[in-house]
C-alpha cells in the first residue's frame, strides 16, 4: 500500500465528512477511498473512524493521527514544491471558487495566458454567489469580493472595486437624467439579491461628508449577476453594478454612468485558502497569476 496515498485519503475523509464527498474531491471511486482507509487502519492496528450510514466521525486515536498526518503531508508538499522541477512545470487540477461576474468578466477572458504558461494545469472553476466550505468541498482557493467571514482561512487582499450606477441612453430619454441620489426613488430600478442576506442590496452613496441610501422602487429583482446586467442593458431600470462588470458597456455607450460626483462603497477582493492545506506548485502559480491579473486590471487594482 502507498502509505502517503492512504494518509491523504484519510485526511480528505476527515475534512469532507463522508467517504463519498472525499472520493469526489480526489476524483477516485468511493471504493478506493474506503479500501485505502481500511488498509491504513489494519496496518496501524487502530480504528481511526467511526462509520454510520449517514456520517463519519473521528475516533480519539484518529484525531491525534489526523493532526500529525496533516503536518507531515504539508512538510512533504513543501519539499516537493521547493524543487526546481516542481516549480518549473506545475501540473494537475486546481479547484477555484469565485463570483459569477469575476469569473465571466475577469478570470475566464485571461485564462488563455495562464494556460500558455502552465499548459499542464487544469482549472475547475466553481461559479456562484453562495460560499461553500473550502475544506469539506475540496476547494484549493477562492477569490471572493467583500469581507471574509471565515476566520480560520489564510486571506490575501488582491484588489478592490467600486460600484457604478448606470442605465441605458434610451431609458434616460424616457425617464430623465437623475441629478441626486434622491432622484432615483422616482425612477424604475433593478434589485440584486445576494444569497447571504436574502434581500436586495441598497444603492449607497456618499458626498464625502454624509452617506445616503435612497428609497428605491425595484420593478425587477434578480439573484444572478448575469441576469442583473442583462436587465440593465435591456433598459428595464437603473442598476448599481461593479465597475469591472460594466466597464465595456459604459465605454461602448450601451450604458451611461450616473451621479459621478457621488462616491460609492469600495469593496475588497481576497483570495483565501485553508491554512492546513499546503500550497502545491499548481495552486501557488494560479494564485500568483491571479494576483498579477488583478494588479494589472484597471477596475480591480488596489488604489
Amino acid at each position: 500500500m502507498d502509505r502517503i496515498t492512504a494518509m491523504n485519503a484519510f485526511v480528505r475523509v476527515v475534512e469532507a465528512g463522508t467517504f463519498t464527498k472525499a472520493a469526489d474531491t480526489l476524483d477516485v471511486p468511493n471504493a478506493t477511498i474506503t479500501r485505502l482507509v481500511q488498509q491504513l487502519e489494519q496496518d496501524l492496528r487502530v480504528r481511526l473512524l467511526h462509520r454510520t450510514t449517514r456520517s463519519v466521525t473521528v475516533t480519539p486515536e484518529g484525531a491525534i493521527y489526523y493532526e500529525r498526518v496533516v503536518r507531515l503531508l504539508a512538510e512533504l508538499a513543501d519539499i516537493e514544491s521547493s524543487t526546481t522541477q516542481s516549480l518549473a512545470k506545475p501540473s494537475g487540477k486546481v479547484r477555484v471558487e469565485t463570483a459569477a461576474a469575476i469569473a465571466a468578466g475577469v478570470i475566464v477572458p485571461a485564462l488563455s495566458d495562464f494556460y500558455q504558461s502552465y499548459p499542464d494545469v487544469e482549472v475547475e472553476l466553481g461559479v456562484g454567489s453562495k460560499h461553500t466550505d473550502l475544506v469539506s468541498d475540496g476547494i484549493d482557493c477562492a477569490i471572493r469580493p467583500g469581507e471574509v467571514s471565515e476566520r480560520m482561512m489564510v486571506t490575501r487582499r488582491i484588489g478592490e472595486f467600486h460600484f457604478v450606477t448606470c442605465a441605458t441612453p434610451d431609458f434616460l430619454q424616457r425617464h430623465g437624467m437623475p441629478r441626486t441620489p434622491a432622484d432615483l426613488s422616482t425612477r424604475p430600478s433593478i434589485g440584486m439579491i445576494y444569497a447571504s442576506s436574502g434581500r436586495a442590496l441598497p444603492f449607497q452613496f456618499s458626498d464625502g461628508a454624509t452617506e445616503t441610501e435612497p428609497a428605491l422602487s425595484h420593478r425587477l429583482v434578480v439573484s444572478d449577476t448575469n441576469s442583473y446586467l442583462a436587465a440593465g442593458l435591456a433598459g428595464l431600470g437603473i442598476i448599481q453594478a461593479p465597475s469591472y462588470a460594466v466597464h465595456e458597456a459604459v465605454s461602448a455607450g450601451k450604458l451611461v454612468a450616473l451621479l459621478k460626483d457621488w462616491r460609492t462603497p469600495t469593496i475588497p477582493v481576497h483570495v483565501i485558502y485553508a491554512p492546513n492545506r499546503y500550497l502545491s506548485a499548481k495552486v501557488r502559480v494560479f494564485i500568483d497569476w491571479a494576483v498579477t491579473l488583478f494588479e494589472r486590471h484597471e477596475d480591480l487594482r488596489r488604489s
